[in-house]
């Protein structure tokens, strides 16, 4: 059977990674504080079955955090959940470079129920308020969001914050720069709205494909390459927009070009811990719903955090994700050496250097594409011997060969996420296509010019560690370890 969102909770299930919550609970702050808690604790993801206010409604479920965690990601891509995280990413590296096409099907389970005009009500859905002081309910959190170029018919589908205005109208984060934003300024030169359409409930592979900014493959594309099977299409009832056949719930709608039709969107708990700021934006105005019998909706939290620790529902999968796809980036520019990739908070490339200048390199190939509206403010490359995973290894690496004149670059006016450093105005995405942000690379690698091979340290460009012992003498204090009393 292809696997489904329905599918995919019986195997969290079978596996140990998912807990059904029968208790009831108020969608309002209760189920987040509930969620945050098992975040910290690393626990599974959760499906509330008996929501305050939705006893009665046609939605009365909700899933959250069906990919937090390594062990989701690896059972997503087929493998056991205790498959080592090098193994799951080199295994999501090599699927995102043979995409699968999509395949039309005429119908399917998502349209087991049709809602259009005056009975749409998107309050029927339990959306979560995840954030003490969001602006509203927020219901595009975990789902995809699609939309077609009006030239080419190409689809995008990502993953863009939405918050219930009223019961048929959806205020919207929309950054120009990014995928559907390419797509609404080809319609605002039309004259003509928008077509969108969004899936909540689907194959985990539709999130981890939304959120990630790809570049050489469609999202349909990787979907089918991450599922080892193609995305089951069919046409949306309000417009030529393609959906997976078995979602659980879509909503349908279109969002005005015009200026005058924006309405107050924010404030919303962000990834990066704080909370984005209230503007007027674009509004979807939905027209349609179609959902299977007793569909379960999917949300996620985001932006929550312990002391130094940013926890999100999102984080895994998406981390891993955009692992693979900067790797990628760095294979099609040429760029030799690369052994590991950590993408964020700062973004760590280890290396086996090959010539001076590489880590310039990697850094130009991130942010020259579109990797560098979404993360990568913050480059730091270094070499084989340095773990990228412990930072405290990364401090000494920048401590013992970064010179701050020479190895530490500043890349100046880039697009970036809607990042805090920076002032409301250079952070308004629909004023400069999305928040202004430089970007900075520290060169910890050993400089060539500087360092050139020693014959006197055995061929080596720096002195050995001081620390290094003897063979010798490691084997001799060995076998006399129980003669020293220790």
């Amino acid at each position: 059977m292809s696997r489904d969102l329905r599918a995919w909770i019986a195997k969290l299930e079978a596996e140990g990674e998912l807990r059904r919550i029968k208790a009831k609970v108020d969608w309002d702050g209760e189920i987040a504080e509930i969620r945050r808690q098992v975040l910290q604790q690393r626990g599974p993801a959760l499906l509330f079955e008996n929501i305050k206010g939705h006893e009665n409604t046609w939605c009365r479920q909700l899933l959250v955090g069906d990919l937090a965690g390594t062990g989701r990601v690896a059972l997503m891509m087929g493998m056991p959940r205790n498959a080592p995280r090098t193994d799951v990413l080199q295994l999501l590296r090599r699927r995102l470079k043979e995409p699968v096409a999509p395949e039309p099907v005429a119908t399917g389970p998502v349209k087991e129920n049709i809602i259009r005009g005056r009975d749409v009500d998107l309050f029927q859905i339990p959306v979560p308020k995840w954030h003490p002081l969001d602006g509203g309910q927020y219901i595009n959190t975990w789902c995809g969001v699609v939309t077609m170029d009006p030239e080419d018919g190409k689809h995008n589908v990502g993953m863009y914050r939405g918050m219930i205005i009223t019961k048929n109208r959806i205020g919207v984060l929309l950054i120009p720069a990014k995928g559907w934003g390419v797509h609404y300024d080809k319609y605002r030169q039309m004259g003509k709205a928008m077509p969108v359409a969004v899936v909540y409930g689907w194959d985990p592979a539709m999130a981890l494909a939304a959120a990630l900014p790809l570049s050489s493959i469609s999202e349909y594309e990787a979907m089918g390459a991450i599922r080892q099977e193609p995305v089951p299409l069919c046409r949306c009832e309000t417009s030529d927009l393609k959906v997976p056949s078995s979602a659980e719930i879509v909503v349908e709608g279109t969002i005005s070009t015009d200026p005058a039709t924006y309405e107050m969107e924010g404030p919303y708990g962000e990834v990066f811990g704080f909370y984005g700021e209230r503007r007027e934006r674009p509004v979807l105005k939905v027209d349609g719903i179609t959902f299977r019998n007793n569909p379960i909706y999917a949300g996620a939290l985001t932006g929550v955090s312990k002391p130094g620790v940013l926890v999100s529902d999102e984080g895994t999968a998406i981390y891993m994700g955009l692992a693979a796809i900067m790797w990628h980036a760095l294979e099609l520019q040429g760029i030799p050496g690369v052994l590991d990739i950590v993408p964020a908070p700062i973004t760590a490339v280890k290396i086996r250097k090959t010539y001076q200048g590489q880590p310039r390199q990697i850094a130009a190939a991130l942010w020259g594409s579109r990797l560098g509206i979404n993360s990568a403010k913050i480059v730091i490359v270094v070499e084989e011997d340095v773990d990228i995973h412990n930072p405290a290894a990364l401090l000494r690496a920048m401590l013992l060969h970064v010179d701050p004149a020479r190895d530490v670059i500043v890349f100046p006016i880039q697009l970036g996420e809607l990042d805090p450093a920076y002032s409301a105005e250079a952070r308004d995405e629909l004023l400069y296509g999305a928040a202004l942000q430089n970007k900075l690379l520290i060169d910890a690698t050993v400089d060539w010019t500087t360092h050139p091979v020693s014959e006197e340290w055995g061929g080596r460009r720096l002195p050995p560690i001081c620390t290094e012992p003897l063979p010798e003498l490691v084997e001799m204090v060995r076998k006399r370890w129980q003669e020293y009393g220790l």
